[in-house]
């Protein structure tokens, strides 16, 4: 009998299932209400399950995003996202009353107004009469496992990034819950383990922020591997043996937390500005991604041009708010200018490396990068000898985080083992992995790190 494991990823752009073996994807746009989430989810793993036996099913999904529901579960507003962000003076608030450093200290996380802890402040400041009706707050993965099992829970990665979180303790802090003004939250559980079953028997497995998933999923699990997980924007996921609460990551930008796994800490650094910039830069300049893919085949040196990729500024490393890179400028050269922005995106990802693995204290040897933008191998191949001729794996398909929820749960059900998703590698020359290296040290880093 056929073994069938469904993946499930509640995306910010698309909901995604797998199935796994074979890799068959349904996808839809994700639903911004939390009803037809739900509705969504049950439709899409009745289409891949298709009345035949699935073994388990694995969940995925964003962070920072969720809504209140009332006592019969029907939602009270639509889902809030880590977008929308409408607690900016709230934000502020808990800035005066505790102080990033404080926010850091327990929960490893950045201040900021896509907390949900900020979110909450400004229902019970701006809809009051919602926060006394809500029973629960659901993130969109708990909104997923609830439509399939009428259980309501929440993953360890999904509750440490609500902003009232201990690392140290793995309990909620009081004080963080009191200023957000809300305590009704689902219970957290342990990762690696199955959470609730179906009406059928099926169990189901909250595997984690999808980020998290993915860098599992492509064999990123032990310190000084890197995972550079690549959308519309890209974040860089470093494990550690536990998490590391230095003040300095908070600096530097970088948030800090439990891995996917719950035995390993990891760092993660965020660039706003990835595959999203590129698109737009192509729009603005009337080009498409053949025009690109010949354009960075032409010229494999790193481009001459220096372009920092800052269009809002940079999170991390040394958070500067100014914005560096005009989308609509016009320029002379259109091909040497995307091969500079692709090389300025692929220099700024081994910054975020180097600075995490250096402050975590670890070797880095290797990164696998997955992803939309993997698509373009001109860019893997520039982004491979940015790294500094360390290993660099690109992991091809476009559902990453869904097929390795499916792999987890996999694991977690059957307790064995399963290998990670198979990444191709990237070989570079020495003598001109010597080139890039230069242009990193002495060109983009010197320049980028000087006007900070």
């Amino acid at each position: 009998m056929t073994v069938t494991w469904l993946g499930v990823d509640v995306g910010t752009t698309n909901l995604k299932v797998c199935r796994v073996p074979g890799g068959t994807t349904r996808s839809v746009p994700t639903p911004d209400d939390a009803l037809a989430l739900q509705g969504a989810v049950r439709r899409l793993v009745g289409e891949l399950s298709d009345g035949e036996r699935v073994d388990g099913i694995g969940i995925a999904g964003m962070a920072e995003t969720g809504a209140p529901l009332d006592r019969g579960l029907q939602p009270l507003t639509k889902l809030i996202t880590w977008r929308d962000q409408p607690g900016v003076a709230q934000a502020e608030r808990l800035r005066a009353e505790v102080g990033e450093c404080g926010v850091f200290a327990r929960t490893g996380l950045r201040l900021s107004p896509k907390l949900p802890v900020v979110t909450w402040r400004w229902l019970r400041e701006t809809q009051p009469a919602t926060v006394a009706r809500t029973r629960i707050w659901a993130g969109a993965p708990d909104l997923a496992l609830a439509a399939l099992t009428g259980t309501y829970a929440t993953h360890l990665t999904h509750a440490q990034r609500l902003g009232t979180l201990d690392l140290h303790t793995r309990a909620w802090d009081p004080e963080l819950l009191t200023f957000g003004g809300l305590d009704r939250l689902p219970p957290v559980t342990e990762p690696m383990t199955v959470t609730a079953t179906t009406a059928a028997g099926v169990p189901v497995v909250l595997c984690g922020h999808d980020h998290l998933v993915g860098a599992w999923a492509a064999g990123v699990r032990e310190p000084g591997q890197v995972a550079d997980s690549l959308g519309t924007s890209e974040a860089v996921i470093t494990p550690s043996h536990s998490p590391v609460m230095d003040d300095v990551l908070r600096q530097q930008g970088i948030s800090t937390g439990w891995y996917v796994d719950g035995r390993h800490g990891c760092a993660i650094s965020g660039h706003g500005a990835a595959g999203g910039l590129v698109e737009q830069r192509l729009a603005a300049l009337g080009r498409d991604y053949g025009w690109l893919s010949e354009a960075l085949n032409a010229v494999r040196a790193p481009s001459e041009l220096h372009v920092a990729p800052y269009p809002q500024g940079r999170q991390a490393p040394l958070p500067d708010s100014t914005p560096t890179y005009d989308v609509t400028r016009p320029v002379d050269d259109h091909g040497e200018e995307m091969r500079a922005l692709v090389d300025g995106l692929s220099f700024h990802a081994r910054w975020m490396a180097e600075e995490q693995t250096r402050l975590l204290g670890i070797e880095w040897r290797s990164t696998v990068a997955f992803g939309g933008p993997t698509r373009l191998a001109g860019w893997m191949e520039r982004k491979a000898y940015a790294s500094g001729g360390r290993d660099f794996a690109v992991l091809r398909g476009a559902a990453t985080a869904a097929e390795g929820a499916a792999l987890m749960a996999a694991e977690v059900v059957t307790g064995r083992p399963v290998e990670p998703l198979q990444a191709r590698p990237i070989a570079v020359r020495p003598q001109v992995a010597e080139t890039w290296d230069s242009h990193f040290w002495h060109r983009f880093h010197r320049v980028v790190s000087r006007t900070a």
